[in-house]
C-alpha cells in the first residue's frame, strides 16, 4: 500500500544533507563504473549507448526539456571519457 495525499502524488518526505551526499558518492562511483565498462565495450555496444542518448533527446516535434537534454549529453560525456581510460 502506497501513500498518496489528496492530488495522488506521493507524500515523499525531503532527503537529509547526508542522504544527498551518500547519493553523490553513489552516483560517481556508478559513473566511474559505467565509465570503465564502456572502455572495453565493442563499437556495436557503443553505438547502441549513443543511440540511447539520442532516443531521450526530444523529437523535433516536441517540446525540449532541459534535464532530459543535459541526461543525453552526460551520456556522450561517458563515451569520451571511456575513450581515455
Amino acid at each position: 500500500m502506497t501513500d498518496t495525499n489528496d492530488e495522488g502524488s506521493w507524500d515523499v518526505p525531503e532527503l537529509e544533507h547526508a542522504e544527498l551526499v551518500q547519493m553523490r558518492i553513489r552516483l560517481i562511483a556508478l559513473e566511474t563504473i559505467v565509465a570503465a565498462l564502456l572502455s572495453t565495450a565493442s563499437d556495436e555496444q557503443r553505438q547502441i549507448v549513443a543511440a540511447y542518448a539520442d532516443n531521450i533527446r526530444a523529437r523535433p516535434d516536441a517540446k525540449r526539456h532541459p534535464l532530459t537534454e543535459y541526461a543525453a549529453e552526460e551520456i556522450e560525456r561517458l563515451l569520451n571519457r571511456s575513450d581515455s581510460a
